[in-house]
């Protein structure tokens, strides 16, 4: 017998959302009464949905005691107000049908240093989210309960199907970290498009490009209407444009070298098989491909904004709101805030990045790479909960609730969160995240360290103002490359000797 959750937190749920939207967060027993604001008309208008969605999550729980137990739960939500509102008033209602008690933990900063410290501690959360990368890690680090059973049982929030029939194949294929072996459950996925205007575009004659050379030419147009093409922010790793651009570019003007990086054949390249491809000269930032798509982003500079270099993200995304560019690069998460802030002045829509074609480089795969579109917050379970059964019992229901459809949905409505569960559907909105581009198979720069991201985005400055040559870049990339491998080798015991770390 199915048990519905409570719908008293219904309308906190989207209240806290309006709330999250103007400033900090606070708790419902000292929040005062808000000045009424367009963002609050278009919050109420949302009850209703968002109602219908939380009423529609339900438990098989209504037989077992789960009275006094508490769940240590942290997430890195970051330090957006509105998205830390909506996830609270998440876990509100939970705490109201299960008289589960769950200690919530926002790091916003440093979070997995935040994570290790407390697990060198043995006082790692209960319950806690990461990405593919850092929850393989964990796992292998003996942090983390095995989901491969949970897998192949419904879920008490989904039921009919086995829970890895609710994940679309792409993502499920992802998951199997090896034989039997799945670190946690993902409950979304990042898509990463190119934002326009689409009164600038049909001002300067553009329709919505598909290969690389017409995207030059839209830029050009834009250009010559007397437009700002694309505000890139540039200023740190923080701002992730340059980081983004060039995993797309490399990815499809590098396919051809994925055969050789991906020892395991699973069909992506591992952190470790990249070290080991490296290390054996396989992988070379001075090949031809990879200096194609230096120039190619070098060339693509002379459409940003003219101080790119000093532009970090939020600022570039205030002008776009404005009107002041005709482009800028975000995820799904962005729609809405770009909606409201332009005041609906223009049209927006979204785009990938455009394929690379033979027109434009004889390295051309024919398909554009998805930025993003991998398992996403992933959650997980403290493997010491396997001590105690009624814990760990409690902590798969928690874990269940938050992956279920009608939350990922709740999710999707109030911050365009995109679902994975296969029974949701999109959003009109956001039909334009669906992928349509291949994945993202070899993460050259945004899967490795933060100090190769450093490396990689200072060097890619002094690329774009002329004080290293494209050739002196490469050397550099290889260089620092070096030195990054160099520290993982020793971090986690991976060598020629042992295979890094490669089990075949």
């Amino acid at each position: 017998m199915k048990k519905t959750l409570a719908l008293v937190t219904a309308s906190a749920l989207v209240m806290s959302t309006l709330a999250g939207c103007g400033g900090a967060v606070t708790s419902s027993s000292t929040t005062e009464a808000p000045t009424t604001t367009a963002q609050e008309t278009t919050a109420n208008a949302k009850v209703e949905e968002v109602e219908s969605e939380v009423a529609g999550v339900s438990d098989t729980s209504s037989n077992k005691d789960y009275s006094g137990i508490t769940l240590n739960f942290a997430m890195d939500l970051g330090s957006d107000a509105n998205t830390v509102a909506v996830t609270e008033s998440i876990i509100d209602a939970y705490e109201q049908a299960t008289g589960i008690v769950i200690d919530f933990t926002n790091i916003s900063e440093d979070y997995r240093t935040w994570l290790a410290t407390q697990f060198s501690a043995n006082q790692g959360p209960d319950v806690y989210n990461g990405i593919l990368y850092d929850m393989t890690v964990d796992y292998q680090a003996g942090y983390l309960y095995n989901f491969a059973d949970l897998y192949e049982n419904e879920s008490a929030y989904d039921p009919d199907k086995p829970w890895k029939d609710t994940l679309p194949e792409s993502i499920l294929e992802r998951m199997y970290i090896a034989d039997g072996t799945v670190p946690g459950i993902p409950t979304t996925s990042q898509v990463v498009r190119i934002f326009y205007n689409a009164d600038m575009f049909a001002d300067a004659g553009c329709e919505v490009p598909t290969t690389w050379a017409e995207y030059m030419e839209t830029c050009q147009k834009l250009k010559d209407k007397g437009y700002i093409p694309f505000g890139f922010p540039n200023a740190s790793k923080g701002d992730l444009s340059w980081l983004w651009f060039c995993n797309s570019i490399s990815n499809q003007l590098n396919h051809a070298q994925l055969a050789e990086l991906d020892v395991s054949g699973n069909g992506y390249a591992e952190l470790n098989e990249m070290v080991k491809a490296f290390k054996e000269g396989k992988l070379d930032f001075t090949s031809e491909p990879f200096k194609e798509s230096y120039q190619l982003m070098a060339d693509f500079s002379e459409f940003w904004i003219s101080d790119y270099n000093g532009l970090d993200q939020s600022t570039a995304y205030d002008m776009f709101m404005r009107g002041e560019v005709a482009m800028v690069q975000g995820m799904s998460t962005n729609m809405t805030k770009f909606a409201e802030g332009s005041g609906g002045e223009f049209e927006i829509g979204v785009m990938p990045v455009p394929m690379i074609s033979e027109e434009t480089s004889q390295y051309s795969y024919g398909q554009s790479v998805v930025l993003g579109g991998q398992p996403d917050i992933i959650f997980g379970i403290n493997k010491a909960c396997e001590s105690d059964e009624k814990k760990l019992e409690a902590a798969i229901d928690f874990v269940q609730y938050l992956a279920s459809p009608e939350i990922q949905l709740t999710l999707c409505d109030a911050i365009d969160r995109l679902p994975l569960a296969n029974s949701t559907e999109l959003p009109e909105r956001l039909q334009g995240f669906i992928i349509v581009e291949d994945a993202l198979r070899t993460p050259y720069y945004t899967g490795v360290n933060n100090e190769w991201r450093d490396y990689f985005q200072r060097g890619g400055q002094m690329l774009l103002e002329g004080s290293l040559s494209l050739d002196d870049y490469c050397e550099y990339l290889n260089e620092s490359f070096d030195t990054v491998c160099d520290q993982l080798m020793a971090e986690n015991g991976w060598s020629a000797e042992n295979n890094y770390g490669i089990v075949q």
